[in-house]
């Protein structure tokens, strides 16, 4: 009997995935789950937890690897809108050499400036980056990417309490989500480190009811995967604020909120992502967060802990 096909619904140029669906082929494997047949699902579980590996696989290895037929692997590939098991090995290598080494094209550039082979002029290369974050928020006004965000502002409002981490470069978007979060809600506690040591003191009674919020770019932190993972383990939910849907973060998400960031790192699109966040949550707890916040407000002063 012929295993029934399951057809994704991508945008294709002269019969090949756009750039965006490119970048999304694991997203796309992600939301499709439920649809695929059984065989199918053992597939995608095995290319969603190895990405990387899976990207330089023949099909033949991969058959080995997971026990599927490469008919079965060829129909799959066709599923997601691809000719054939080639073309899907070329957008799945594509999608996950999109992580960079953090700050790499700032360090070229400083490099290129002081060797005077740098050709731009400064404002030039201001208005490059203006526009560049520009286009990123605009990327961002995507169907997909508000249904995320609502589904995540939901495992918020019925978190019992609500974890946030991000380090290294991440940590100022934590910070910031952390702070904006415990101004409207009682029950968010922000996990930091002190020197190199994280105080697993402030999540180790976490409940399968609790929710963390992760944020992390490549390089990833094993700080922020190992306690991922403690949750993930513990059936919390997780939301993840990252990069790439090939991140780890991502892989064992129960919500994945994909931040692009520019050449040079920049954090905007996902401080935006943080502020559509709390604005979402806004929309079903206004009344309750204007009360916290003016009694913090009230206290502060009454403190004079400003100017």
């Amino acid at each position: 009997m012929q295993p029934q096909a399951d057809f994704i619904c991508v945008e294709k140029r002269n019969g090949f995935m756009n750039d965006q669906a490119m970048n999304d082929v694991l997203s796309l494997i992600r939301e499709s789950y439920p649809n695929f047949t059984k065989r199918h699902q053992i597939l995608a579980d095995f290319i969603l937890n190895n990405p990387q590996e899976s990207a330089f696989l023949s099909i033949n290895e991969l058959s080995k690897k997971t026990g599927i037929s490469p008919a079965t692997i060829t129909r799959f590939a066709q599923a997601l809108g691809v000719k054939g098991y080639p073309e899907f090995q070329h957008i799945l290598f594509a999608s996950t050499q999109t992580r960079k080494v953090p700050f790499q094209s700032l360090k070229t550039m400083l490099r290129d400036i002081d060797s005077e082979k740098q050709a731009e002029a400064p404002e030039d290369r201001v208005v490059s980056t203006i526009a560049e974050n520009m286009s990123l928020l605009e990327a961002l006004c995507q169907p997909q990417t508000l249904q995320t965000i609502y589904r995540a502002a939901d495992l918020l409002r019925k978190a019992k309490k609500i974890y946030v981490i991000g380090n290294g470069s991440s940590y100022s978007i934590s910070y910031m989500l952390g702070f904006m979060l415990s101004r409207m809600y009682s029950n968010v506690q922000l996990l930091e480190r002190s020197a190199d040591v994280m105080h697993i003191s402030n999540f180790c009674d976490a409940q399968k009811e609790d929710c963390l919020i992760a944020v992390g770019y490549s390089r990833y932190t094993k700080a922020t995967f190992d306690t991922l993972s403690f949750f993930h383990e513990k059936g919390c939910s997780i939301i993840a604020i990252t990069d790439s849907v090939s991140s780890p973060l991502a892989l064992v998400a129960s919500e994945v909120l994909i931040a692009p960031r520019d050449s040079y790192f920049g954090p905007v699109s996902a401080t935006a992502l943080c502020s559509c966040l709390i604005a979402a949550l806004a929309q079903h707890d206004a009344s309750q967060m204007l009360e916290r916040m003016e009694m913090q407000d009230a206290l502060a002063e009454s403190y004079g802990l400003y100017l």
